[in-house]
This record gives C-alpha cells, structure tokens and sequence, in this order.
C-alpha cells in the first residue's frame, strides 16, 4: 500500500482498535450467555479477523501471517458466511433478528471477506518474498479493476447506509438489561460497522489507483 506512513500508520491503528473493541465483546460473553447468540460471537470473531489483516495491508511492516495463511483465513469467513446466509435465507428468517442490522449480515461479511481475498489475490507482487512480515504490502495496479471498483462502490454504499440508518441522537433501549454495556451499545457497534466499510474501500482504492 503506497502513500504517507502516517496515513498508514493511522489506518492500521483504527483497525487494531475495531479488532480490540470486538475481542473485549468476545471477553463480555460469558456474562450474557443469553443475550449473545453463536452469531453475534462468529461476527466478532470475523471482525476480529478482519481488522487484523486489514491492519497487516495497512501496516508499513505487514502483518505476522503469509500470503496464504491470510487467504485461507479469508476464505473460510467467506465460505462460513455465505452459507449462514443460504441457511437463513433457506428458514425463512431474518438476519436482523439475530444480528440487528447495524452489526451486517452474512452476506455482507461474506463480500467483505471475499473483498480481502480479491486484494490479495490481484495485487501485484514484488519478489515474492513469503516472510512472515511481508503479507500486507498494497502496491497501484490491481487486476481485473472492474471488480475492485465495484467493490468500492458496494462498500461506501454499505458505510452510508450503516450511517444513514442509525440513530446518533437517541440512546438505545437495553434488550437485555443484565449484559455488559460493551452488548448493549448499537451505535458504538455501528461505528465499528461503517469503519470497516470504508476501510475495506480505502484499501482498495489504494490499490486501484
């Protein structure tokens, strides 16, 4: 990923943040067994992911993983999420039952996984170095640049309408009064939602243009 480090250095930190943010929300589950299903842990568990690598593409060092461990991390969230969202779909039943529309649906972390795979699968490689440090490096000139375009649209339409639909003035009604504060907050968790958006778009445009 070209530009200044500082910029760099920036979104790496907001993604280790939102991957922070959600393993304290992975620590707070075992006090609110009822009020955070296996879905909302495999969202935080994606985001988790996500943000790690996100920050390793970001990072002027890179990440811990190679290539192709982050293509299999990848991978797998896609494949996991594309069939939760078969399957609910399959049942008849909304995803915003379970999830609540600011935390995204299976589809949408589906294509945000298949995002990170398109990255590093069309990014240009220099060296082919396959160090442990050297996984994340984003550098101008991506193939098939139709997709990546495409990806960016979805992603900015996806962190408006994450904006759009969440209510900044009113303080959310607690669901479940006796989960920790860090379940109960929808804005904090669409904060984190619509980052994640542009961040994947950031990414990409950096390696479109």
């Amino acid at each position: 990923m070209s530009g200044d480090p500082w910029l760099r250095w920036l979104a790496t930190a907001a993604f280790l943040a939102i991957a922070g943010y959600c393993v304290a929300r992975l620590a707070a589950a075992h006090r609110a067994p009822d009020g955070y299903p296996g879905r909302h842990r495999a969202v935080d568990l994606a985001h988790v992911l996500m943000g790690v690598g996100m920050a390793a593409m970001a990072s002027p060092v890179g990440g811990p993983l190679p290539q192709a461990g982050w293509l299999t991390v990848f991978l797998l969230l896609a494949v996991w999420f594309a069939g939760s969202w078969w399957r609910t779909r399959r049942i008849g039943r909304s995803e915003t039952d379970d999830l609540g529309w600011h935390s995204g649906g299976g589809l949408h972390h589906a294509v945000g996984a298949l995002a990170m795979l398109y990255m590093l699968a069309a990014m240009p490689h220099a060296g082919h170095d396959q160090s442990p440090w050297s996984a994340g490096h984003l550098e101008p000139g991506a193939a098939l640049p139709a997709l990546g375009w495409a990806l960016v649209a979805y992603f900015l339409l996806a962190s408006v309408l994450v904006i759009a639909r969440t209510d900044w003035r009113t303080a959310p009604r607690a669901a479940n009064i006796a989960a920790p504060p860090i379940l109960r907050a929808p804005r904090l968790t669409a904060t984190c939602e619509a980052t994640m958006a542009l961040g994947n778009g950031f990414l990409l445009l950096a390696m479109l243009s």
